[in-house]
């Protein structure tokens, strides 16, 4: 009996050691008790009570994901009945998060002198760790590192970074070459990365063409900093390329983030990594960024917030509203019209600044569904108002997204011919140093305008390149003088002058000309010396609600 005890002693003692010699799991399916036994590692991704337990059926249960049990316990079975001596299936276990994860289990029956199945031996590994390292750098994948952050065990977190370093331009190089030249450029800036790290830190080739550097710092390593490593792999890479006669040329840009106690065994570390990359590629690359808490909440916000808009715009533009700013003429003194101007009020972040969200619509390509709901609901609101004030005149702004991304001129027809609205009674404010430019479709769009009889506006002018073609060509109706003259014509002469040449070469072109951002009295006084056809700003009001406007500007006399 003691040699029977000794004997399985020994069997699993093996077992345990060859357990700690594979990335693999390796059990031990003991039929006859009905106990199972796994490398202990198992226990920390699987939803497994322990490495050795009991009731072995009943337990696994939990484990196998319920689709695949069936497919589990076909195959055991028919082992057990000596229908088939093969274990080898690929099906998915849950992990400790109840999340599947793709398996490979595969093992040998072991079989008494009875001809009775006794022991399934073998081994599970995880389909997603086969391929841990990359055919083209060389270098270990992603998988890897995620296993060597579990594994760390640096306690100096504060001297322990992480660098995610990605080629600038990448997809361009791929575009002009092919991806055959592009994989060779990759090998060559890994190799690159690899012999700057190797002496002290490991190197990962991460998803798309991103190369991550793991620093751990440990005694008797060289000490390091994220911003020296960029440098010395930026040296080296231009030192390469110089090497190549420059036939393709690229930068690096790197991002960096320090580990804090908290970090250790999280993977969120990649996230924050990550993230310091793209504040890099969108601060104009070839350089390297440290991680920022403050920009990355700052950033998340953003996200929050672009997820709020997309459900005021499903939930019928809830939370947005058109307001209201007059727009004065000087001559008769009497508010001539308004300028419509969109705000948001959201349940969550309160009310938001246009300077805020309005970026937001533009960049996440919003701003085409709340531009049509702009301008609909300022084309109704005028048709309301000509009723109480005909003539009345009302602007509307026009995003650089939506007349290059969207078929502008349907959006307006649609609306114009649905409500009766008068073209004249309409005019579109278009900001020059966003949305004009020298090419056909510009050149297009703003003759199909002219076409239809719609009046244009250049708004902001002066803060872009003043393309005076256009105005030449007579493309446009009206100019608006940017405020940022308007702010300092009392103390800048030379803002007095520009001010002034600006209205008298309208006027000669037979333009109309409107003063934004006038704010004081002193403000008023001096430019009306300039004869602008108009004044815009808060000397008159600040923008306001529909039924503001109504009750104090729309239809009165001279207000000043």
């Amino acid at each position: 009996m003691k040699g029977i005890f000794d004997e399985y002693k020994l069997f699993y003692d093996v077992f345990k050691i060859l357990s700690e010699c594979t990335d693999d799991y390796l059990f031990i399916f003991d039929f006859w008790e009905n106990r199972y036994t796994i490398s202990e590692k198992a226990v920390d991704v699987f939803n497994l009570p322990s490495a050795d337990f009991y009731n072995a059926d009943r337990v696994i249960e939990e484990c196998v994901y319920p689709e695949d049990l069936q497919l589990l316990e076909n195959n055991i079975q028919r082992i057990q009945t000596g229908f088939t001596k093969e274990h080898n299936l690929e099906y998915r276990w849950l992990s400790k998060n109840k999340n599947p994860i793709w398996i490979s289990s595969r093992g040998s029956v072991i079989y008494e002198s009875n001809g009775k199945a006794h022991y399934l031996v073998g081994r599970v590994s995880e389909l997603g760790r086969k391929n841990r390292v990359d055919n083209i750098t060389g270098l270990y994948r992603e998988i890897a590192l995620h296993q060597d952050i579990m594994d760390m065990k640096s306690e100096s977190y504060d001297k322990s970074f992480m660098l995610l370093l990605g080629p600038d331009n990448f997809k361009d190089i791929n575009e002009r070459y092919d991806k055959t030249i592009g994989n060779i450029i990759l090998a060559k800036l890994a190799n690159v990365v690899y012999e700057s790290a190797r002496d002290f830190a490991k190197v990962y080739r991460m998803s798309g063409d991103e190369l991550m550097v793991f620093y751990e710092y440990q005694e008797g390593l060289p000490e390091m900093t994220a911003e020296k490593l960029y440098s010395i792999i930026k040296q080296r890479l231009e030192d390469e390329i110089s090497c190549d006669d420059y036939q393709i040329f690229y930068t690096i840009s790197g991002g960096s983030v320090s580990f804090e106690k908290e970090d250790v065994r999280n993977i969120a570390i990649i996230e924050k990594a990550e993230f310091a990359l793209r504040q890099a590629k969108l601060n104009g690359k070839n350089m390297c960024v440290e991680y920022s808490l403050s920009e990355y909440n700052e950033y998340v916000e953003i996200l929050e917030m672009q997820e709020e808009i997309r459900n005021c715009i499903k939930n019928n533009f809830k939370g947005f509203e058109l307001y209201f700013q007059p727009i004065v003429d000087v001559q008769k003194k009497q508010v001539h019209g308004a300028e419509a101007l969109l705000r948001w009020t959201s349940e969550k972040f309160g009310m938001i600044s246009p300077a805020k969200f309005i970026p937001l619509l533009e960049d996440s390509g919003l701003i085409i569904p709340v531009g049509r709901w702009i301008i609909d609901t300022a084309m109704k609101q005028s048709v309301k108002w000509q009723e109480q004030c005909p003539g009345f005149r009302i602007n509307i702004n026009l995003s650089s997204v939506q007349l290059k991304k969207s078929n502008i001129m349907k959006d307006i027809d649609d609306v114009m011919q649905e409500n009766g609205v008068d073209s004249q009674t309409v005019l579109f404010e278009i900001t020059e140093s966003g949305e004009l430019d020298s090419g056909f479709a510009t050149q297009n769009l703003l003759k199909l305008f002219q076409r239809r009889k719609l009046q244009l506006a250049i708004d902001d002018f002066g803060t872009g390149y003043s393309n005076l073609r256009y105005i030449k060509e007579m493309m446009f109706n009206l100019i608006k003088i940017d405020q940022a003259f308007i702010k300092g014509i009392r103390n800048s002469q030379y803002d007095y002058m520009v001010v002034k040449q600006f209205t008298e070469l309208a006027h000669s072109l037979n333009l109309k000309v409107c003063y934004e951002g006038v704010e004081t009295k002193e403000d008023f006084e001096c430019v009306r010396e300039l004869n602008p056809d108009y004044i815009q700003g808060f000397y008159f009001a600040r923008p306001v609600t529909t039924k503001v406007f109504e009750k104090k500007f729309l239809g009165k006399r001279e207000i000043f």
